[in-house]
């Protein structure tokens, strides 16, 4: 039976995969990306490295409700703009020297910002050595309201649009890439100074949307363009996978499980996949499970209307006492290892409701398929980092409601009003057509 679950399990992340990449006539889209991150949690799970228990038929008709309807939003929207087809316009993504300039000022904010974090952790833990060894206990006060005090808060922020114009600027030919990579080593920088790791994997996305979506076929027959954008993403996923071993390491982090097999056991210390990495991977939907029969029961969580989904907001507005700061931490549940992250459907389900929740998981696909169709006819810079930023909110569906981290908005803002200025300011010089495949 578990055979059939996990062959069931793939057939439809394969399917989900087919359809996205035949609509879409790319790899990168919305419903691939869905489709590859519910997916493999749900293959994960079925592996059963952690004794969790069997979903209910009420999680089951929610997540792959969900999921239908995602897709049903997005094709529907997709198959609307069809109908109406237009000539696509020339990738106009390539302006020189002032797209090069707001990388630039990006990169440097984001680095001021970053650097006076690290001042602050080295004047109160007397030292770089001993903030380092500190790193649990900073991830800690890091994530307290109002984080650790004396640092800057928001700044840093904008180090996540740098990455997206990064990403821009590296795939263009004949431009040095370093440039290109740079927002993302103060990324890692940033990512260190607080230790924790979802920056990093943001900052990833906005940079990969940027490098990859808009490949051209010119490009592609360029060798030389060719070898340097295969260096320029293998040092990118150096950083990456670096970066996230390294904050592992240095926050202490456990590895070993209540409820955790012989095989989950035997694969510590085995680098990147480790027991802690398969944990963050596949607790979501058993704890959104948890969730729920709790729900039914009677114990139920509250929010503000809308707390996760605009925490941002609710961060902002409790600063003058106007409501209560949202928690920090979400809920912990023994399942049977305590976690407390359940996907963006429990968050969702404590704002909305279980209607409400679907809806909002429509109006995602709904948006995601508008902007993208919309890019499509008008090559934006300020549209193309909306998109970017989507991509991270659909990416972390498996684990949390991206929109309620204020970095994310944050970036989201400044990319777009960033954008809107190269748009506007810039005589833009086509470089090549956008391709339909990878």
């Amino acid at each position: 039976m578990s055979e059939l679950t996990m062959f069931t399990y793939v057939l439809i992340m394969v399917a989900t995969i087919y359809c996205g990449v035949h609509v879409y006539t790319r790899w990168i889209n919305h419903v691939t990306i869905y489709g590859v991150v519910w997916g493999i949690q749900l293959v994960l799970f079925q592996m059963r490295l952690i004794k969790y228990p069997d979903f209910s038929m009420e999680t089951t008709v929610f997540v792959f409700g969900a999921w239908a309807i995602f897709i049903l939003a997005s094709l529907t929207i997709t198959n609307f703009y069809s109908l109406r087809r237009v000539p696509s316009q020339e990738s106009r993504i390539g302006s020189s020297n002032l797209l090069a300039s707001a990388l630039v000022g990006l990169t440097v904010i984001g680095a001021i910002g970053t650097l006076q974090h690290w001042m602050v952790l080295i004047k109160v833990f007397g030292g770089v050595k001993n903030a380092i060894i500190s790193g649990n206990l900073i991830y800690s006060m890091s994530k307290r309201e109002g984080g650790i005090p004396g640092m800057w808060p928001y700044i840093d922020s904008v180090s996540l649009s740098a990455d997206f114009f990064g990403g821009v600027f590296a795939g263009l030919r004949k431009r040095p890439f370093v440039l290109g990579i740079f927002p993302f080593v103060v990324e890692l920088a940033n990512a260190v100074s607080g230790f924790g790791r979802s920056r990093l994997i943001i900052g990833a996305i906005l940079w990969g949307t940027a490098f990859f979506f808009p490949r051209a076929r010119k490009a592609l027959a360029d060798r030389k363009t060719l070898a340097k954008r295969a260096l320029t993403v293998s040092f990118i996923v150096f950083i990456l996978v670096f970066g996230m071993q390294s904050v592992l390491t240095l926050r202490g982090g456990r590895e070993s499980f209540t409820g955790e097999t012989t095989a989950l056991s035997h694969i510590k210390g085995a680098g990147f996949i480790t027991p802690s990495i398969y944990m963050y991977l596949s607790c979501d939907i058993p704890v959104l499970n948890k969730f729920l029969s709790y729900q039914f029961s009677g114990n139920v969580e509250h929010t503000p209307p809308g707390g996760y989904t605009f925490a941002p907001f609710y961060r902002f507005i409790s600063k003058f006492g106007i409501v209560d700061p949202m928690p920090v931490y979400d809920k912990f549940y023994n399942v049977p290892v305590g976690t407390n992250t359940g996907s963006y459907l429990r968050e969702l389900y404590i704002d909305w409701g279980i209607g409400g929740s679907l809806l909002i998981v429509y109006l995602l696909g709904a948006i995601c398929s508008t902007v993208y169709e919309t890019y499509q006819r008008k090559k934006s810079l300020a549209v193309f980092s909306l998109l970017a930023h989507l991509y991270v909110v659909v990416f972390f569906t498996f684990a949390v409601m991206a929109t309620a981290w204020t970095y994310w908005l944050i970036s989201l803002v400044f990319s777009v009003l960033v954008g809107l200025i190269i748009d506007k300011f810039t005589k833009m010089v086509p470089h090549a057509r956008v391709t339909d495949t990878f």
